[in-house]
């Protein structure tokens, strides 16, 4: 049987703001816990939760989140474009692929396992977040389509085609940073679970409601892709594979909302069971944290443990 801590609680740290008027905390530090112990190798009461120095970043970052399938002809050159553009921006874009169909359910001919394509690529959050923003009108109207942080055009819509991803790259790159992120961890290969650490400092003034959410993804994978001239590649090398997110969350918890001031400071804490057959070495997590209402993502950071 697992055994989950849970807590939430409001800690008030040396040089916290507090109004004289009414003695409100101006910048509190909220934290949000909810661990399965059995993770750690011993006895959880000796577990060491590490604590942060101040994050200096001031670089928005960005993910692509590729909506692809292994059976999508001319999903490999949007894989290819999407590659290029993290190489050229080290340490500032990330790839999400996203093995999911615009349709209801987000599953679809795309996604379909056989004989000659045996790996399931799908799993349930992803399939959710296709058929949600499917659903929503948003663009995502086929394979292989993408966003970038979830930005929206003009016309609302944030999902475009893989040659316009550089472009909005480079327009989100340059955007405010509102928020920053920074995470640390524990792995325990004995248990083959990681507990992860993430610390979200809202640098600006904030309205709405922010969820935070951790993709786990797996780093590459071989295994056989439609080609845009119809043959099937049977070494093709898949990379940056979303596997699902961490508590099996969909759109993440909730770590703002209303009105959030400049300088409050949350700390988030997952714990994660390891998928049978991989290491830390197979895998990252991508860190998100996002507007709940738009979808916009505002801060992502790759974290390897």
């Amino acid at each position: 049987m697992k055994t989950y801590i849970k807590l939430l609680g409001f800690v008030l740290i040396a040089g916290t703001a507090i109004t004289t008027s009414c003695d409100k905390v101006t910048y509190p530090n909220v934290i949000i816990t909810d661990l399965d112990t059995n993770i750690f190798p011993g006895n959880f009461i000796d577990y060491d939760y590490p604590t942060f120095d101040e994050n200096t970043n001031s670089d928005r970052n960005v993910v692509i989140a590729d909506y692809t399938g292994h059976k999508c002809n001319f999903c490999p050159p949007a894989a290819t474009l999407a590659e290029e553009i993290a190489d050229a921006n080290p340490g500032r874009v990330f790839i999400a692929s996203i093995h999911a169909s615009a349709e209801p359910g987000g599953a679809g001919s795309f996604q379909a396992v056989d004989e000659d394509f045996p790996r399931d690529f799908t799993n349930p959050q992803g399939l959710e977040m296709a058929s949600e923003f499917y659903s929503l009108g948003v663009g995502f109207g086929g394979n292989p389509r993408g966003n970038v942080n979830r930005v929206p055009d003009e016309d609302g819509l944030f999902f475009s085609f893989a040659v316009d991803w550089s472009a909005k790259t480079d327009e989100v790159l340059e955007t405010t940073l509102n928020v920053n992120l920074q995470a640390k961890s524990n792995y325990y290969e004995e248990t083959g679970g990681v507990f992860l650490h993430v610390e979200t400092d809202f640098i600006n003034d904030l309205e709405g409601n922010y969820n935070i959410v951790v993709y786990a993804i797996e780093n590459s994978f071989v295994s056989p892709q439609k080609q845009p001239d119809g043959s099937t590649n049977e070494d093709y090398v898949h990379h940056d594979i979303h596997i699902g997110n961490v508590f099996e969350e969909t759109w993440g918890r909730g770590i703002a909302s209303g009105s959030t001031a400049a300088g409050t400071k949350v700390s988030t804490d997952f714990s994660y069971a390891l998928p049978e057959g991989l290491t830390n070495d197979d895998m990252h997590f991508l860190v998100l944290v996002f507007n709940r209402e738009t979808y916009e993502i505002e801060q992502v950071i790759k974290h390897e443990f």
